[in-house]
């Protein structure tokens, strides 16, 4: 490249120049597509979290966990960021109530999954239940790790749940 030459800059989803498509953030899993879980509860990774995952861990990845903290979504962690926050959580005194509660859940929901070449998982039977993951859901990335959640539970939801005139002053005090 010569002194007066631009730089070209990486091409867009959209097909134009600019920042990188979001799936090429290194900030992890990005995005919220709506998919759906077939008639044996598994669930078809979305194009970009497949992208992103074969990205940072390498072509033919495939180990994955699935658990849930609460039982109203389900959390899949690539296995070494599974492992990583297993170490964090097995950390805390093993007198501590909140550990003892979370890893119930963590056990009762979770489960390891492998994700095939289509790149289908199985959500764990007891969480599919417990959350109502069937059909329609909503696939959150959250930067290291991935969130479904019943798109039905999720419409619920937002109806219930208002944002008060605080909590916008709150919110736009953050900076978002």
């Amino acid at each position: 490249m010569s002194e007066n030459q631009e730089p070209e800059l990486p091409e867009t989803s959209n097909g134009g120049t600019g920042p990188a498509a979001w799936d090429e953030l290194e900030i992890g899993y990005v995005g919220n597509p709506t998919s759906k879980l077939d008639e044996r509860g598994r669930l078809k990774m979305p194009a970009e979290f497949k992208a992103f995952t074969e990205r940072k861990y390498g072509k033919g990845f495939s180990a994955f966990y699935i658990t849930s903290m609460d039982g109203e979504s389900a959390e899949i962690y690539p296995l070494p960021v599974w492992l990583e926050r297993q170490k964090k959580i097995f950390s805390i005194p093993q007198s501590s109530p909140a550990r003892r509660i979370l890893l119930t859940r963590y056990n009762l929901y979770g489960d390891k999954a492998d994700m095939d070449p289509q790149g289908r998982m199985q959500i764990p039977e007891e969480l599919r239940s417990k959350a109502e993951l069937t059909g329609e859901v909503k696939v959150s990335g959250e930067g290291s790790f991935i969130r479904v959640t019943s798109l039905k539970k999720l419409r619920e939801r937002a109806e219930a749940d208002q944002l008060t005139p605080e909590m916008l002053d709150f919110l736009g005090n953050q900076a978002l």
